[in-house]
């Protein structure tokens, strides 16, 4: 009787041991729920990412506890799990709450900086943009584009003069001064992946890899081409009309991506300049995007308007709106205006 006693006790200890130590190893891992050797981690966060998507890939890095308990700790405490994306600092001291509210605010490190990059802009804009807000410089950053290992959706041609031209995705990010390009170029080549994808589920469209690239050049040359917003379908339409009849496109925003400089009106020999993105002289669409588009750009692309439309002219009214013609005499007629209304603008 008196062993039974003693071996009783003794598991009894045993178990109190075991469960001291599994109530100290979660309220460790709730105050503290970040493993790092360094004193901050970075925690990078897409458009799209779930707060569990966060939490299996620093589990898959070793960079936190319990994951279990993560989830349940945030699920029984009925954390915010609406998060913002963005590129963290965050201390491997930080609990569970603020690490979670870090991630609710936006709430970044010192060296973040907000950039906004605006629809149309090109690589090479880009580049300088980043430099301007002391991101990354720009050769390094050109560097890297030449070098991104490309999603098997983006064309590979050494004839372009950037492949990743056209799915850098224009939009406000939050990034930190010394941020690899690599990491940036990943930040937004995955939202222009989300952004197409909600288009595409929203509006039921299907696209192969082959298609999906001649949509974003298309968009890309809309970008620059439609002023007024809601003209963007129209402007594809227009295109779209072109390459069914064999037309050439004469879209001055590719001869405006050749040359490198903004005209409001380019010459005759703006228009010759020899170059595959110069749709004065090649038949269809150029080699590659010319710019970066918005989403409403890549909606007029996948989803243009209907119409029999073969040419549009700024109307330089102030309105930011064009003259549409389905016939040669029309559009030359809506020149006319154009060109009046250029004049009485430029005095």
């Amino acid at each position: 009787m008196k062993k039974k006693l003693i071996l009783l006790t003794i598991t009894l200890v045993i178990f109190c041991i075991i469960g001291f130590k599994i109530y100290s190893d979660a309220v460790s891992v709730i105050k503290h729920p970040l493993i790092s050797s360094e004193a901050n981690i970075e925690v990078k966060v897409n458009n799209g990412d779930s707060l569990n998507n966060i939490i299996n890939n620093l589990n898959s890095d070793n960079k936190i506890g319990n994951t279990f308990l993560v989830k349940w700790y945030i699920k029984k405490h009925n954390l915010n799990t609406n998060i913002k994306p963005g590129i963290y600092k965050i201390s491997k001291d930080v609990s569970i709450e603020d690490f979670v509210s870090n991630l609710n605010n936006g709430k970044y490190n010192e060296n973040s900086v907000k950039v906004t990059i605006p629809e149309g802009y090109d690589i090479n804009k880009i580049a300088a943009l980043l430099q301007e807000k002391e991101i990354i410089s720009k050769e390094d950053f050109l560097s890297a584009i030449n070098v991104y290992n490309l999603p098997s959706y983006i064309k590979k041609d050494s004839k372009r003069k950037y492949n990743l031209e056209g799915y850098l995705f224009p939009d406000t990010y939050e990034l930190t001064k010394g941020m690899k390009a690599k990491d940036i170029i990943d930040v937004m080549v995955k939202n222009f992946e989300t952004v197409v994808n909600t288009i595409k589920t929203k509006n039921n469209i299907t696209l192969t890899d082959d298609k999906l690239d001649e949509k974003i050049i298309m968009a890309s040359i809309v970008e620059h081409e439609a002023e007024a917003s809601s003209e963007r379908p129209i402007v594809a339409s227009v295109f779209y009309n072109r390459i069914n009849i064999n037309m050439k496109l004469q879209s001055c925003a590719t001869v405006e991506y050749v040359l490198g400089v903004h005209k409001t009106v380019y010459s005759d020999k703006d228009i010759s300049v020899q170059s595959l993105y110069n749709t004065y002289n090649v038949s269809g669409l150029p080699i590659g995007p010319i710019c970066n588009p918005g989403k409403e750009s890549i909606l007029a692309a996948l989803a243009p308007a209907k119409s029999n439309y073969l040419y549009f002219v700024s109307r330089f009214d102030g309105t930011k709106a064009h003259f549409f013609s389905d016939n040669y005499n029309q559009f030359l007629k809506d020149k006319k205006v154009s060109e009046s209304n250029y004049a009485k603008m430029s005095k």
